[in-house]
């Protein structure tokens, strides 16, 4: 659902960015402030920005296919005297009538020398994609002319010296098939045939990668090829693919044992999978073997076979991969929860060290570890962890129920003072837009025009360009420049493309650049950004058909489903606002079409029928309902039966066996704590449990 086609038609020139926050005043009416109007603003493109980049679409795709038009060509040298917001491509459009000149081997090397940029690297701006597209397009043109040689000439210094600057991307896959045809074509040619190979191979071996079938077939074969092939039979996708699947069949047969009640024939059948994938390692996924070595336990677990379990959670922590090193670390707590036993998941603590590696765990174990010491009696260093946690998280589940658990722990204290730990009473930088340079405004104005094309490729660039620009680049006066902090420059261009971007309805954009400027503390969490990450659209909608339930969940859960995109689709046919999958709708409306899912009122009206009648089932029980609606009913089902040992919610939702749904749980739960402080609710006062059960004034109709 990462959409982001930006349709930002007008953008800037503002009074004051932002208005100021006083939280000092515990009377403070939060919805008025969060509400607030900004002042309006616009910055409109031209007509000829908005030409450039239809034509800049039509070269892209040109390129793609490996072929120059002299008419698009023709077109961007008309523009280099033209004004308008696109001048920092003139160096490109040089380079483009240069390449589109080239008729010769000694004019390709006078048009089309390239400055060697790494594989695969990181494209930061438009300017920057299109100067690697044309050296891509060089180094195809290259391959082809050579191919116009006859077979039997010596190939020049400068043709092996071009194709060795080259063969990085060649062998990483560029052009595979001019590789292959150019060395069927000098095959024959014994001499100069081994240089080109000898070329190659060298690369191959360099960067340990195997070269396809068709280019193995027409290669030269070296003693350090075949020696090479010997030593790397991972690289064969054959037996990589035979090692993965045996590996596979190796963990999975211990569940098999488990659900027959077979555990010691189970707990010796994983020690042999585990020491086939350490015999074999390089040839098995490291993330799928720590997955299926995590689900063996947990299928010990389920079955009460809780040191056993424990025993291979350990085990699957000694092979998981480094970015699942926080989860695997969990599975460690997690037995100890459902069993509410703290003075073991405290003995764990411990025993792991887990409060001196505290910093580099993500939120989810942050919490659990503060937690385990509230329950064994130390609130004091609890609390000091529940305040990182929201200092370092503030959007997410756990810094939500840390705020909780300080406001279990400090009765005396009021809500606001409480709220203020996770809402910055700091305000914004306040800049004009007349601050900006026209480096800044042109990037604003190409945004505008990529989001009207519906190019989201180029959307994405422009927007990873403008987040990057310096204040020395981003501000026109220097002197300026050096009073404003980088944080408070940052905080200018975060906060302004959120809050523009939130105004074309463009949410999903607008979440990830929030999400990951928090990510880079180059933003805080405060009252006014909050309006921007939770809207309010469809609310008035939502309300008059939100079929007796609270529309604050109804609009949090269509959030998370569609980012208020009534026309949205899922892969699998779940349709509109609230993300209905035809037949469910149909069995409140047997008339209904599918077009008509569409529409934000049927939506919603069926989609709140449907979400109703799932509360009722599971008797208000929000994590069952939730978890449901993005499961499917009868899972739920077979997981109260199965897995869910505990009723503690946390650790319900801790148990969930999805890991898209016990996300789904979390992030609505999120969603309505913020959707409530926008509606002006207490959020703090009613206990942590409660939160999760839900009633309701009357029944369904």
């Amino acid at each position: 659902m990462e959409v982001f086609i930006l349709r930002l038609i007008t953008i800037a020139t503002i009074t004051t960015c932002y208005i100021s926050v006083a939280l000092a005043n515990p009377n403070l009416n939060f919805a008025s402030i969060a509400m607030a109007e900004d002042v309006p603003f616009k910055l409109n493109y031209s007509p000829i920005d908005h030409e450039i980049g239809k034509d800049l679409v039509n070269l892209y795709n040109d390129f793609s296919k490996n072929e120059i038009r002299p008419s698009v060509v023709a077109k961007f040298i008309s523009y280099k005297n033209k004004s308008h917001s696109f001048g920092h491509l003139n160096e490109m459009i040089d380079r483009l009538e240069l390449v589109s000149k080239i008729k010769d081997q000694d004019s390709f090397y006078n048009n089309c020398t390239i400055i060697p940029r790494p594989v695969n690297e990181f494209t930061e701006s438009l300017a920057h994609r299109m100067d690697i597209t044309i050296d891509k397009y060089c180094r195809f043109l290259f391959l082809k002319n050579l191919r116009k040689f006859s077979s039997n000439i010596n190939l020049s210094t400068r043709d092996l010296n071009f194709l060795r600057e080259a063969s990085s991307f060649y062998v990483m896959g560029e052009s595979q098939t001019e590789v292959s045809a150019l060395l069927k074509h000098f095959k024959n040619n014994k001499i100069e045939h081994e240089k080109i190979s000898d070329l190659l191979i060298a690369k191959y071996v360099e960067l340990k990668t195997k070269p396809t079938s068709a280019i193995l077939a027409n290669l030269h074969v070296s003693t350090l090829l075949n020696k090479f092939l010997a030593n790397n039979l991972h690289l064969d996708n054959n037996s990589s693919s035979f090692f993965q699947e045996e590996f596979q069949r190796l963990i999975k047969e211990p569940q098999d044992l488990v659900e027959k009640g077979d555990f010691a024939q189970a707990k010796r059948q994983v020690i042999s999978a585990l020491t086939f994938y350490s015999k074999n390692k390089k040839f098995i996924d490291e993330k799928r073997a720590w997955v299926g070595t995590t689900l063996a336990a947990k299928s010990f677990f389920y079955k009460g076979k809780d040191s056993d379990a424990i025993e291979i959670f350990t085990l699957a922590r000694a092979i998981a991969p480094k970015e699942e090193t926080s989860e695997a670390t969990f599975y460690l707590l997690w037995p100890h929860l459902i069993n509410k036993d703290y003075k073991a998941m405290k003995a764990v603590i411990d025993k792991q060290d887990l409060e001196k590696k505290f910093e580099t765990f993500d939120s989810k174990v942050q919490y659990w570890i503060a937690y385990a010491l509230l329950k064994t009696g130390d609130s004091k260093k609890a609390t000091t962890y529940f305040n990182k946690i929201i200092n370092s998280s503030p959007y997410s589940f756990y810094s939500i129920i840390s705020l909780k658990e300080i406001a279990a722990q400090n009765k005396g204290m009021t809500e606001q003072e409480i709220l203020a730990k996770l809402i910055s009473k700091n305000s914004p930088a306040e800049f004009k837009l007349d601050v900006a340079s026209n480096d800044l405004k042109d990037a604003l104005k190409r945004l505008a025009v990529w989001n009207a094309l519906g190019q989201e490729r180029f959307a994405v660039l422009e927007l990873r360009h403008l987040q990057l620009m310096d204040k020395s680049v981003g501000l026109k006066d220097k002197e300026y420049a050096k009073t404003v902090t980088n944080n408070e420059y940052k905080e200018f261009i975060v906060l302004n493309l959120v809050r523009l971007l939130h105004s074309q309805d463009k949410y999903i954009a607008s979440f990830k650049i929030f999400q990951d400027s928090l990510g880079e503390n180059s933003l805080s969490l405060n009252y006014r950004l909050i309006k921007y990450i939770f809207p309010l659209s469809y609310l008035s909608v939502i309300e008059k058909n939100s079929n007796d339930l609270d529309p604050l969940i109804v609009i949090s859960l269509i959030r998370q489903e569609s980012a208020f995109n009534p026309q949205a689709t899922s892969r699998v046919g779940a349709k509109g606002l609230m993300q209905l999958m035809p037949a469910t709708a149909k069995r409140f409306n047997k008339k209904i079409k599918i077009s008509q899912l569409g529409d934000p009122k049927t939506n919603v009206t069926l989609g709140a029928k449907y979400l109703r009648q799932l509360f009722t089932r599971f008797d208000g029980n929000l994590i069952y309902t939730l978890a449901s609606y993005n499961a499917g009913e009868n899972r739920i089902d077979r997981w109260k039966k199965e897995i869910f040992r505990n009723e503690d919610p946390l650790a319900t939702i801790e148990s969930i066996p999805f890991e898209e749904t016990r996300n789904y749980v979390k992030l609505i739960y999120r969603n309505k704590f913020f959707y409530s402080l926008l509606s002006n609710r207490s959020v703090l006062t009613t206990p942590l449990d409660e939160t999760f059960k839900v009633t309701f004034s009357s029944e369904v109709k």
